[in-house]
């Protein structure tokens, strides 16, 4: 739609309401964790001075979307589901300086103000800020919600963007530009599955040429985990799952030795026999389970290294032998959202697929429509889906 030539940085104030927004708009929300997902209809709100109104062309959808549908991860329903998208800019509020009507934007799960210790060290995923703007579902100042069903009811979002709905207003700093020649069910991938996977290996682990990799769960995330690794020169890759698919896909993005998890034992086994009896540098445990954290733990050799990317359910705690952290000085990292900076991320990853050095298209195994939102659910519940991506 043309909407005459925009201006960056600055707009006419909207005139328009949650009532006067184009009907029906639809979104993926949870109303009762344990019960489906619901598609309903809703309205959007107006546009604030740092916000931005985003037609969405694609989501992905995460394990830790069906953890709130689930009750795993308690955050305030009912809430629209999603944190992996991307989309067109439709409106930009009076003050925002970031974007412009008419850009291709990815969506961002976090944001950070800059200032704060862990911003000025270069570690934004951990902003002090950003938990406040996130877990409560909305960024606004006032802690209202910006969407609502028909019945009037206030929606959260999800990460405060909920990009499984076919519109979404959320901060500025959470629509990052991007060139408008990347298809934007590709461009959704980098928004979590393929950022949080690289960024982890990039960032977090900061993996050594040379080295031997264990990828715990070879998922959307676990895959891109896997490019990280061949991307930073890593000798071996072992890829760990429980489905045969997933470990073919494993291969295909570069895991050089596959292992099929059928006990912890075997595994472990299996892993010290590739590794010549040292075991690995580094394991990626990328379920959010905390007996597979134990399993990366254990395939590691002395000075090893395992980093927890999964969530796991509120309250559940993960055990390990209390001697071997100073007997084998082994290292057990937390990693949040890969411990990326968004805001440089994901236009290098953006532009790295572009060069060719990423496989993005090979993440999606399957697309749904909004209404199939339930079924996609169950295809990744069971086993057999990398990254599902429900395009609009």
């Amino acid at each position: 739609m043309d909407r005459g030539k925009p201006q960056r940085g600055r707009s006419r104030p909207s005139t328009r309401t949650a009532a006067t927004r184009r009907c029906p708009m639809r979104a993926a929300v949870v109303y009762q964790a344990g019960a489906p997902i619901d598609v309903v209809e809703f309205t959007s709100g107006s546009v604030g001075p740092h916000d931005v109104r985003v037609r969405v062309g694609a989501s992905g959808l995460c394990h830790s979307d069906v953890a709130v549908q689930t009750g795993d991860l308690p955050f305030p329903l009912p809430m629209i589901l999603g944190h992996e998208g991307a989309g067109v800019v439709e409106e930009i509020g009076a003050d925002v300086t970031t974007c412009q009507v008419g850009d291709h934007v990815v969506l961002s799960a976090l944001i950070h103000c800059g200032v704060c210790r862990n911003c000025l060290k270069g570690r934004p995923n951990l902003c002090s800020a950003n938990l406040d703007l996130t877990f409560p579902g909305t960024d606004a100042a006032d802690g209202a919600t910006r969407m609502a069903d028909s019945q009037g009811r206030g929606l959260y979002q999800f990460s405060a963007i909920g990009t499984l709905s076919e519109e979404l207003v959320c901060n500025e700093r959470r629509a990052i530009p991007i060139p408008k020649d990347v298809p934007l069910e590709v461009a959704a991938m980098t928004g979590c599955g393929v950022l949080t996977g690289t960024s982890a290996v990039f960032n977090r682990a900061k993996v050594q040429p040379g080295s031997t990799v264990v990828v715990i769960g070879c998922g959307g995330v676990g895959l891109n985990v896997i490019q990280g690794a061949v991307l930073a020169g890593a000798s071996m890759i072992i890829g760990v799952d429980l489905h045969e698919d997933k470990l073919a896909m494993a291969q295909g993005f570069g895991a050089t030795n596959l292992v099929k998890n059928e006990s912890a034992e075997a595994t472990v086994a299996q892993i010290f026999e590739l590794t010549g009896g040292e075991g690995a540098d580094y394991a990626f445990e990328v379920v959010g389970i905390p007996a597979l954290v134990r399993l990366g733990w254990d395939c590691l050799r002395q000075d090893g290294t395992v980093v927890a990317i999964g969530v796991q359910a509120a309250g559940a705690l993960t055990e390990l032998p209390g001697l071997e952290f100073c007997m084998t000085e082994k290292t057990l990292m937390g990693c949040v959202y890969g411990t990326s900076r968004p805001t440089a991320d994901i236009p290098m990853l953006v532009e790295m697929y572009r060069q060719g050095q990423l496989e993005i298209e090979k993440l999606i195994t399957h697309r749904f429509d909004l209404e199939e939102i339930n079924g996609a659910v169950d295809k990744m519940e069971d086993g057999h889906n990398a990254r599902g991506v429900v395009v609009f």
